[in-house]
């Protein structure tokens, strides 16, 4: 009809170029507004080099950027049938975030945007990618935690376990957010802090704050390993139940994205320490259980099983072994774990084969080093490892387990007493008759039928006790 407006495109797209400090953030606040007049803000991770495309089309919802953080541009016709085409039929379907209908994926170079997905995939396994439940509930996640007024932290409740807390911050830049945390605890905790440089105003502050605290400048080698077996051989634990190692982690290295890691980091601490309630479930989770030594981030942990068996060990493997076997029980088979990023609570005691081995006095890398293969990253694997040769399991937590049932794995290696390959055995219980050492019961090789014969077993220990 003369005079009336051209029919829209079948699809509306839009491109989103961030602009270069946007890029240097990490993330791009994008603001949706309906044909309604309802609004509402999305997070969307950018890279460098990288722009976005929008798909609001089912909503009709018209995205802008704040003043500096980019230009919005509404694609036309062909530009919208090639992103179309490229979305359906090229690996780029694998990199969509989808934030309530409205999708956005990168719009970059080849290789630029197999880098996007390759680092929003693993976001994803985590369950921590910018459209996830995890981090729309906690913007925190990308954001940061905002300052907070100077409040008395909550009282201390009766009985705490006394923690102290390896923190390792080569980016001390971040200490800030770490000193926000660190103080809604109701239990006061001991601080080691390592730094890879002077900070005299970071020093002075820091017994003050949390009393009994430390400060210590140490070489840039090994990244966070070694500054934290430094203390742990020292023996500077000892006095404590518990102890909490974190650091800094930016993930900088090997082309990734600046806000993966941001995201990565804010993860993990809401699943260790973000919160006093979340500090006071970890430690009720040891004193219920006292065969309990280490526990991680359930989010982080790399599981191999026989069932379903992964190389979580890689180029570290000839290094992981070596150690293993230095330290009295070799790896074997397929069953294995450790938590990725290195960060988690402890008992001293489930550290000691690592403390007893002395590696600090090894050969690690200077600066930020190998993003594999070093010693650093072989001890990162033995963690668990140690605290099973202590005598003690492993549990995971996540932050939002507040009113459920927490969730222990543990991968361990089970006593085997067949040959490989060969027939199953009977069960192998002996006593003193049998090895010559007073007080001691072995029950070898107790696997299905195990649980149909346990009150049998029992009754048969408790004759011979």
């Amino acid at each position: 009809m003369p005079g009336s407006a051209p029919p829209p495109p079948f699809r509306r797209l839009y491109r989103l170029t961030p602009s270069a400090s946007t890029q240097s953030r990490g993330f791009a606040p994008i603001a949706l507004r309906g044909p309604d007049g309802a609004s509402r803000t999305l997070l969307a991770p950018v890279g460098d080099d990288i722009a976005l495309l929008l798909d609001a089309s089912t909503t009709d919802a018209v995205p802008t950027l704040a003043p500096g953080d980019g230009t919005v541009e509404e694609l036309g016709l062909v530009a919208v049938a090639q992103a179309l085409f490229r979305r359906r039929f090229t690996s780029l379907r694998r990199s969509i975030l989808n934030f309530d209908g409205v999708e956005v994926y990168p719009d970059g170079s080849k290789s630029e945007n197999r880098r996007f997905r390759k680092q929003l995939n693993v976001a994803r396994h985590a369950g921590m990618a910018a459209d996830s439940a995890l981090v729309r509930s906690h913007p925190e996640l990308i954001l940061g935690w905002p300052p907070e007024d100077d409040a008395p932290p909550p009282p201390p409740s009766e009985g705490a376990p006394k923690i102290a807390v390896a923190a390792h911050f080569h980016y001390a830049d971040l200490w800030p957010e770490l000193e926000r945390l660190l103080r809604r605890w109701s239990v006061r905790p001991t601080l080691f802090l390592t730094l890879t440089r002077d900070d005299p105003e970071l020093a002075r502050r820091l017994p003050a704050l949390f009393p009994g605290s430390t400060v210590r400048v140490v070489e840039n080698r090994g990244r966070d390993i070694r500054p934290f077996l430094l203390p742990l051989e020292e023996g500077a634990f000892d006095g404590f139940d518990l102890v909490c190692k974190i650091h800094s982690k930016k993930s900088l290295g090997g082309g990734r994205h600046k806000i993966f890691g941001e995201i990565w980091r804010r993860a993990t601490y809401l699943d260790l320490f973000a919160s006093d309630a979340q500090v006071g479930r970890i430690a009720a989770m040891f004193q219920a259980d006292a065969g309990l030594g280490l526990i991680g981030p359930r989010r982080f942990r790399s599981i191999s099983t026989a069932a379903r068996p992964r190389d979580l060990l890689g180029p570290n493997r000839p290094t992981v072994e070596a150690l293993a076997a230095r330290m009295g029980r070799p790896i074997v088979g397929d069953a294995f774990d450790f938590f990725e990023g290195a960060m988690f609570w402890a008992r001293p005691q489930a550290l000691e084969p690592i403390r007893k081995l002395g590696l600090s006095r090894e050969a690690f890398d200077a600066g930020d080093g190998k993003l594999d293969g070093g010693i650093e990253h072989a001890i990162e694997r033995l963690f668990n490892h140690a605290a099973r040769i202590a005598g003690f399991s492993v549990g995971d937590v996540a932050f939002d387990d507040a009113g459920k049932d927490f969730h222990l794995g543990d991968a361990g290696v089970r006593p085997k007493i067949a040959r490989p390959g060969g027939p199953s055995t009977d069960f192998l219980l002996q006593t003193p008759k049998q090895h010559g050492v007073a007080g001691l019961i072995n029950l070898f090789g107790v696997e299905s039928p195990g649980l149909t014969s346990c009150l049998a077993i029992g009754e048969w220990v408790s004759g011979v006790a």
